[in-house]
């Protein structure tokens, strides 16, 4: 039996150390925001953030690699079927999920998307046993408080975007409450509908609702064509008022102006000028007038017409 050389056995362990060592490599990602948890014998250790190549001691330690800043989607009430890159995508009702009581004790479906992105890895991996798990359990929780506290209609029609903020603003505190490391981008009402033994109500509620919301608008056009024009007319009118009173305060000066020369002459010569304005209002006066004459006994006497 032949030994093996200790030259080939040194070389052996040189390669296989090599091999070993380079199984520790790692890439990380820029663009999907990768960090890289490491942990020694299963004890967190640190965060790599930085992109690029690094290296961590195989066996030893553990690299467990988190994109962050991917926003990513969990489906409450519904559950999309097939892939997502399919052309018309078909979806399932939970309904253990989606059904639901409002404040004035009405049963609704409500589906919900909640978008959300890892902001520590750390705490995403550590923090909670699932913290995906964890997310939809504060959610579906978030979204049964939430709609408890409105009306039907409120959920069914107009308020839709205030519930969706109170349900992101309500479950990012419990989040926030529990570590799990994750902000909540946006929550989004998919599907709000009633149950199918009183759906045809509900239509009939939200068609009336809609004919209201349009007899409002079609109120409001109208209002917005008559408002206009009968603030011009007004306008229209006040300049006429400012108008009319300009002219009839500039003739009542000027009238005015008029008795003051008129008086100043009657103070010279009061005799002269009560006889001249006798004179001029009788010459005023007198050719608009029928002329008769009469005799001493106040009969009228026959003459050829002068009038003319």
């Amino acid at each position: 039996m032949k030994f093996v050389k200790p030259k080939f056995i040194i070389f052996a362990l040189i390669l296989i150390t090599a091999l070993i060592m380079s199984s520790g490599i790692y890439t990380l990602k820029s663009e999907s925001g990768e960090k890289a948890v490491v942990t020694q014998f299963g004890k967190y250790l640190t965060t790599v953030e930085e992109a690029g190549l690094h290296w961590h001691i195989p066996i030893i330690q553990k690299v467990e690699i988190v994109k962050c800043d991917v926003v990513r989607s969990l489906e409450l009430g519904y559950r999309h079927v097939g892939t997502q890159s399919d052309a018309n995508p078909s979806f399932v009702t939970v309904d253990n999920e989606s059904l639901m009581i409002t404040g004035d004790e009405n049963l609704v479906h409500t589906e919900i998307a909640v978008q959300y992105r890892i902001n520590s890895a750390k705490d995403f991996l550590f923090n909670a046993e699932d913290s995906i798990n964890s997310l939809k359990i504060a959610a579906e929780s978030s979204v049964r408080r939430v709609v408890a506290n409105h009306k039907l209609d409120d959920v069914l029609t107009d308020q839709k975007e205030m519930i969706q903020a109170e349900i992101r603003e309500d479950l990012q505190s419990i989040v926030n409450e529990y570590g799990l490391g994750i902000d909540i981008t946006k929550v989004s009402l998919q599907a709000v509908y009633a149950p199918p033994e009183v759906q045809e109500a509900f239509d009939d509620v939200i068609k009336a609702r809609e004919d209201m919301n349009r007899y409002i608008n079609e109120a409001k056009e109208k209002a917005n064509e008559i408002i206009p024009a009968a603030e011009a007319a007004a306008l229209e009118m006040v300049n006429k008022a400012n108008a009319y009173k300009e002219k009839r305060i500039s003739e009542a000066k000027g009238d005015v102006e008029n008795f003051r020369q008129v008086l100043a002459n009657y103070e010279l010569g009061p005799r002269v000028t009560r006889t001249r304005m006798y004179l001029e209002t009788m010459q005023e006066i007198l050719p608009k007038a029928k002329i008769y004459i009469m005799n001493d006994k106040g009969e009228t006497l026959r003459f050829l017409p002068l009038e003319d």
